[in-house]
C-alpha cells in the first residue's frame, strides 16, 4: 500500500453532518494528499451496538470493505472514529488465516475476497503525520484566540493494542496538531472519557450525566471551544450539551487556520454557533 487513500467518510457526516466532509477535503486538498471517493461504499456496521447483534455480518461487512481498498492498492482513509474501530478490528483479527477464509465464503457472492493487506487509517493520523513545519506552512489565520478543550473521543484509543491512533494516557497528537494552528490547549483529558453518544436514545439520564460532567469541567477549564476528530462526539457536544461551548471537528479548525471562510466550510450549520 502507498500513500493514496480512499476517503470512506460513512454513514453520519454524508446523512447528517456534510459539512464536515466539505472541511476534511478542504484540508487533505490543500496538503496535497491524494485521494479519491470509496466506492460502492457502505455502513461500516456500528462498532458496539449493531455489531454486537450480528458478529459474522459485520465481519462480512467489513472484508468486503477491506477488499475493495486492497484491490485499488489503496489505504483507507477514515473521518470517523467508530469507523475507523470498526474498520480498523476487522483488519487486525482478518489476519487469521482460518477466520478470513470463513468470512470469505460469506462475501464471495458478491464477487468479492480478501486477502488480509489492507491499511485502514484515521484522518488524525495522516494530518499529524505531515509533521509541524508542514501544517504550520499553511497556516494563513492563525488561531491564538481559541482556549481549546481536547476529547479524542473512545474509538479513537481503545482498544489500544489495536488503534495505535493515540497513546492511551494523554494522547498528543490532537494536541500537537491544534498547538500548530496557535490555539492554545487548556485542557487534555489524560484518560479520554466518553462523550456519552453511545446512551443517547437508551438511557438519556446517563447519556447526559456523562456529557455534563465532561463539559463543566472544559468550562471551568478556560476553554471557549471543544476540538474533536470524532463525528459522533462532535454531534453530542454541538446539540447536546448545556454550557454553550462551541465545538469544532479536528478538519473544520485546521480548514479555518488554512485560510477557509466559515461560510466554505459550513459552520453555519453548527446548532451551538462558532462566533469566536
Amino acid at each position: 500500500m502507498n500513500d493514496r487513500y480512499l476517503l470512506y467518510a460513512g454513514c453520519l457526516i454524508p446523512t447528517r453532518l456534510p459539512f464536515l466532509e466539505r472541511s476534511s477535503r478542504f484540508v487533505l486538498d490543500k496538503l496535497e494528499i491524494e485521494y479519491e471517493p470509496f466506492p460502492d461504499a457502505t455502513c461500516c456496521v456500528e462498532p458496539i451496538g449493531l455489531r454486537s447483534l450480528g458478529y459474522d455480518t459485520w465481519l462480512a461487512v467489513t472484508a468486503r470493505l477491506l477488499s475493495i481498498a486492497e484491490e485499488d492498492e489503496k489505504s483507507i482513509l477514515s473521518l470517523c472514529n467508530g469507523c475507523f474501530m470498526s474498520l480498523k478490528e476487522a483488519e487486525h483479527l482478518l489476519r487469521d488465516d482460518e477466520l478470513r477464509s470463513r468470512i470469505n465464503e460469506v462475501i464471495g457472492p458478491t464477487g468479492r475476497e480478501y486477502h488480509g493487506r489492507a491499511m485502514v487509517r484515521h484522518f488524525l493520523e495522516v494530518v499529524g503525520e505531515q509533521g509541524e513545519k508542514r501544517i504550520r506552512s499553511l497556516v494563513s489565520v492563525p488561531q491564538e484566540r481559541l482556549k481549546l478543550a481536547l476529547h479524542p473521543g473512545c474509538h479513537l484509543v481503545r482498544p489500544s493494542e489495536v488503534l495505535r491512533a493515540e497513546g492511551r494516557y494523554t494522547p498528543q497528537r490532537l494536541s500537537e496538531i491544534a498547538s500548530w494552528t496557535d490555539a492554545k490547549v487548556v485542557d487534555n483529558e489524560d484518560w479520554p472519557q466518553c462523550c456519552g453518544g453511545g446512551l443517547a436514545g437508551v438511557e438519556d439520564a446517563i447519556s447526559l450525566a456523562i456529557l455534563n460532567e465532561s463539559t463543566a469541567r472544559f468550562k471551568g477549564s478556560g476553554a471557549n471551544a471543544i476540538l474533536t476528530p470524532c463525528p459522533f462526539c462532535f454531534v453530542q457536544f454541538d446539540i447536546r450539551q448545556k454550557e454553550g461551548l462551541p465545538a469544532l471537528y479536528l478538519a473544520e479548525l485546521l480548514s479555518l487556520s488554512f485560510g477557509a471562510s466559515a461560510e466554505e466550510i459550513g459552520l453555519k450549520y453548527h446548532r451551538t454557533k462558532f462566533s469566536i
